[in-house]
């Protein structure tokens, strides 16, 4: 009855097909894009997180390992593009790749049962050994991360007493393994001791400071804190009871009270005023229009050598150290800033009557009144004893 309508009716079947056809296309098209898009942030977000991580690494790691050609600034920025550019694409474009391909699989074997149960079976009969793997590793690291944690727990409780000794130490830095710096160093410093270390440059003073630091292991020999080889312990607690003032001393671009609470959880206001007074900094803080809230500056550009000293030794005090280390802390300073600073250094020595202290100086007026001071040379102790007992030999330290 309809057929002198053919035409027309043909006219709309392949409107009907072509609707349907592209209702398809579009279906496809935005499941793309949802897909693209959601693996795109998710990748980017995990490499922004990665990096922050693996910098957070980096600046725990001792100062030997960036001694290496291959861990290098600029070999190291490389790696961090380049690898997390690939762990971008890998948790992206191939991540995607992945789900199409374990859900074409799931369906794969949902056919292969419908049309054949028995060989699907075979071949699906080795999947529980490869689930019950993965759990098993799941497992496993869960209990490894609950005994370091432990560890970490039972090591933070421990009483550290700030004895240290130097046990027949030798030590080479990597970058010149011709250069013997400490050749069978013998010291002992006992816990609430003054100890100066005095000599020419280049004697290895310094050095000293860093093996304490464990910003380098020893190349031969030990090291002992409170009679424990410091290889054996962790770094982080380490450093937690360890104060270093250097004679540069490092202030970030942020707000003088951020810097005094820097690497300090839960400090309160009171806690940094008290730290800054007692490193003769709070009076000044006071005078300025806005206070503890006044930013440094870059590399603290805004403060003067004397006040970026006085912070930093703020910071220090603020944690409260167990062995206080001071690296030529006064040596780049004119007299007025070096008495002011010499001051904050002496109230941070006698807060805690049992903290022991590490003075490394040239200048008389700063070693004078240690208990013990040791002239270092060639790479060893050549004479310790008070400032009166070394005048009295008329040695090294005496000349």
């Amino acid at each position: 009855m309809n057929r002198p309508e053919w035409t027309i009716i043909l006219v709309g079947c392949v409107a009907c097909l072509t609707s349907g056809a592209l209702q398809s296309i579009g279906i496809v098209l935005l499941i793309e894009m949802v897909n693209f898009t959601a693996f795109a942030v998710a990748g980017s977000k995990l490499t922004q997180r990665v990096r922050s991580k693996a910098f957070t690494c980096l600046l725990r790691q001792e100062v030997a390992y960036f001694d290496e050609p291959e861990n290098s600034s600029g070999a190291l920025c490389a790696r961090l593009s380049s690898d997390a550019m690939a762990l971008q694409e890998m948790s992206g474009t191939r991540l995607s790749i992945i789900v199409e391909t374990f859900s074409m699989l799931a369906f794969g074997i949902s056919l292969g049962f419908y049309f054949s149960w028995h060989l699907t079976l075979i071949v699906c009969v080795v999947l529980p050994i490869i689930i019950a793997g993965c759990v098993l590793d799941i497992y496993l690291q869960m209990k490894v991360s609950d005994a370091t944690g432990l560890a970490l727990q039972c090591a933070s409780s421990v009483d550290f007493r700030g004895e240290i000794e130097f046990d027949q130490v030798k030590f080479i830095y990597p970058s010149r393994p011709k250069t013997s710096i400490l050749n069978n160093l013998q010291l002992t410093i006992k816990s609430g001791q003054r100890v100066a270390l005095v000599g020419p440059s280049g004697c290895g003073k310094s050095t000293i400071a860093q093996l304490i630091e464990r910003f380098y292991d020893v190349t031969r020999g030990q090291l002992h804190l409170d009679g424990i080889d410091i290889r054996q312990l962790n770094i982080k607690w380490i450093r937690s009871r360890l104060g270093l003032v250097s004679q540069e001393p490092v202030l970030f671009g942020m707000t003088i009270a951020k810097n005094i609470a820097y690497g300090k959880e839960n400090i309160s206001m009171e806690e940094i005023m008290d730290a800054a007074n007692k490193a003769n900094i709070h009076s000044f803080i006071q005078q300025l229009p806005e206070g503890y809230e006044t930013n440094v500056g870059r590399k603290g550009s805004q403060m003067s050598g004397g006040e970026k000293q006085r912070i930093a030794i703020a910071r220090i005090l603020v944690r409260r150290p167990k062995v206080l280390i001071l690296d030529e802390a006064t040596s780049a300073m004119d007299s007025y800033n070096e008495q002011v600073v010499q001051e904050a250094l002496e109230r941070a020595q006698d807060e805690d009557p049992s903290r022991t202290s590490v003075i490394i100086a040239h200048r008389l007026s700063t070693i004078r009144s240690c208990d013990v001071i040791c002239v270092i040379g060639k790479g060893r102790v050549m004479e310790s004893g008070t400032h009166a007992e070394l005048i009295q030999q008329r040695g090294v330290y005496y000349q």
